[in-house]
């Protein structure tokens, strides 16, 4: 099926998002909360259209974002602006959409920061914090209570996680926009 154009601005506006997000924290290694208001304000204009996916669809799609990615964000692994433009690219995509994005985001993100500990030369301490942290959860199992986690160290360097949010979503839509 061709895309309509309501397909192609909805796809355009998702885009522009994410990749200002994407060279903003590249950058600067903030993401803008304009820049994410305007991107949440467009994608629920756009849900509520007759060729929308629905309000109800928005908003759990950005909740499942926002809330897959609190967790990391408690444990200081991503930034506050992560887990909003999450939010916000959760608005766009819907429900049970961003369920697997959410899982595509995570293994780009891995990947990203594999990448980033070589280019930056800290792969032992990533490596130690993921020894850190298996250990946790191996220890939490034997004993049988979920004790609170710790957060592991935050390293020199931040990954601009914005990528791996981009990356995750540019997956997604690949794989299941043209099918629509």
């Amino acid at each position: 099926m061709p895309f309509s154009l309501f397909d192609w601005m909805h796809l355009a506006a998702l885009a522009a998002m994410l990749l200002v997000a994407m060279w903003q924290d590249a950058a600067m290694r903030r993401i803008p909360n304009t820049l994410v208001l305007w991107g949440s304000l467009t994608a629920l204009g756009l849900s509520v259209s007759p060729h929308g996916i629905g309000l109800g669809s928005a908003i759990a799609g950005g909740m499942v974002g926002f809330f897959g990615f609190l967790l990391l964000y408690l444990l200081r692994g991503v930034g506050a602006g992560d887990v909003k433009l999450a939010g916000a690219t959760g608005l766009f995509l819907g429900y049970p959409n961003m369920l697997w994005v959410n899982l595509l985001i995570l293994l780009s993100g891995g990947v990203l920061s594999i990448g980033w500990a070589l280019i930056t030369s800290q792969l032992g301490s990533v490596l130690q914090n993921l020894k850190t942290g298996l250990a946790q959860i191996w220890l939490n199992r034997q004993h049988g209570h979920l004790a609170t986690p710790t957060a592991l160290p935050v390293g020199r360097t931040r990954v601009p996680y914005a990528i791996a949010i981009g990356a995750g979503t540019a997956v997604h839509l690949l794989n299941t926009w043209p099918t629509r």
